[in-house]
């Protein structure tokens, strides 16, 4: 299986977890020996763009759970296939590590809030390559949509919605035996990264 770092960060739209992604991949990448990708889901494959139409065109963020839980995990799979698990067993020199900016934990978290069973998607996603670590960045709904006012809103970006999806976050780690932490992401950049690269520091 992958020899490599396999690094998550999850969370909510607005908690910074993608500038937080590329300062932790610059930061790993800067380091001797290291060979770091940064990458995301949905992808830009076939069901990851059929994912991100949805996202876009529909308004009630309820509807189509059971579609979406299909496309992310045969988006995942093919993420795993293609991008993340070559690049952790890469022949390259050194270690290699991927930061992956959003996984399994948006699909337990956004799809249980849709109304489909925590344990149905988990079964879904078991098989799956688990994560080194995974931070699930924590902020409140309100800061959140503060934070991306100025862009398009997505289906999913709606404040009861929100609400129901942080607590289903901060529930993930009894909801499945993963090393996940959660970070306080209402602080700002450097300091939420600060936090970050503690926890990184220690499996490098």
């Amino acid at each position: 299986m992958a020899k490599g770092i396999f690094i998550v960060l999850d969370g909510l739209d607005g908690s910074g977890k993608s500038t937080i992604a590329k300062m932790l991949h610059d930061y790993i990448y800067s380091k001797e020996g290291y060979n770091a990708l940064l990458t995301s889901e949905p992808t830009d494959g076939k069901y990851g763009r059929e994912i991100r139409k949805m996202l876009a065109e529909e308004k009630n963020p309820k509807e189509n759970a059971g579609k979406m839980l299909e496309l992310f995990v045969n988006d995942r799979r093919e993420h795993l296939r293609d991008t993340i698990i070559p690049f952790l067993k890469g022949k390259n020199k050194g270690k290699n590590a991927v930061i992956c900016d959003r996984y399994y934990y948006s699909t337990i978290a956004f799809q249980s809030t849709q109304g489909i069973d925590a344990n149905k998607i988990i079964g879904k996603n078991r098989d799956f390559l688990k994560p080194d670590i995974a931070f699930i960045m924590d902020i409140t709904p309100e800061i959140a949509l503060d934070r991306i006012e100025h862009r398009k809103k997505e289906k999913f970006e709606q404040l009861e919605f929100m609400k129901e999806l942080r607590e289903n976050f901060l529930r993930m780690k009894e909801m499945i035996d993963d090393n996940i932490k959660i970070i306080d992401a209402s602080k700002s950049n450097r300091e939420v990264f600060e936090q970050i690269k503690e926890e990184i520091d220690k499996i490098l």
